[in-house]
């Protein structure tokens, strides 16, 4: 399987220094679940130009500060290649801004989550009919890292996984689509990093030390790669 990432932002200059990018986040969590799986990846925000949806089997979309009401100029070259990608039936998984840029290809509407800031550890509720999906969990745990939200539901797309925060927090569509709203990529780490290094329009103090008393306790990462690992197999076979 060759599964391509795009890489919508970058994780800042701290992990910059120590040589860390999304896509190493990304290939440290999937390839556990896809040991079959070859991966390779676009920065998009760099201006790089897009492949199209055939030169590879699946792709990955990761986070970024951005808000996809931002309207930046790789945004809607992306959205088109979302479309292109459903009629294509080449399947597509996303994580945080993943997820909400590929609502919105779908007309779904993303805003500001009317709570703020949502960082840090937490319980996720996942439907009865997606259980399969996740071998079976009811619940899982998992890091976010996000202020916007998912507020209407895009166009073929069910909730599979939600939180009271998180109304929206999965996604699975009637074509190969998948995407959640927290980071199952991040460790405990790398949020306080990102807490640490704090960039222009991050969480506030309040909201920083809320999410730091709540990283500990074990993490379903493992269980949500596993179930992303699922999707693409399904949809590839």
């Amino acid at each position: 399987m060759r599964l391509h990432i795009f890489e919508l932002d970058d994780l800042g200059p701290e992990m910059a220094a120590r040589g860390v990018r999304f896509r190493d986040l990304f290939i440290d969590w999937l390839t556990p679940a896809l040991p079959e799986a070859t991966f390779s990846s676009t920065l998009v925000p760099a201006g790089a130009r897009l492949p199209a949806p055939g030169a590879y089997d699946a792709y990955m979309l990761t986070g970024s500060r951005a808000g996809v009401y931002d309207n930046l100029p790789w945004m809607q070259p992306l959205q088109g290649f979302l479309r292109e990608a459903a009629e294509k039936g080449v399947p597509v998984g996303g994580v945080c801004f993943g997820h909400q840029i590929m609502a919105a290809a779908h007309g779904g509407v993303i805003e500001k989550a009317r709570g703020g800031w949502n960082v840090g550890r937490q319980q996720h509720q996942v439907a009865a009919r997606a259980r399969a999906l996740f071998d079976g969990a009811a619940t899982l745990s998992a890091l976010s890292f996000h202020q916007d939200q998912v507020t209407r539901l895009p166009v073929g797309a069910e909730v599979i996984v939600a939180s009271e925060r998180s109304p929206h927090g999965g996604l699975l569509y009637d074509f190969p689509a998948m995407s959640v709203q927290f980071h199952p990529e991040f460790r405990p780490r790398t949020v306080t990093t990102m807490l640490d290094n704090a960039r222009p329009g991050a969480p506030p103090a309040d909201v920083a030390a809320m999410a730091r008393a709540s990283l500990g306790g074990a993490l379903d990462n493992q269980r949500i790669g596993q179930a992303f690992a699922r999707f693409y197999r399904t949809a590839l076979a």
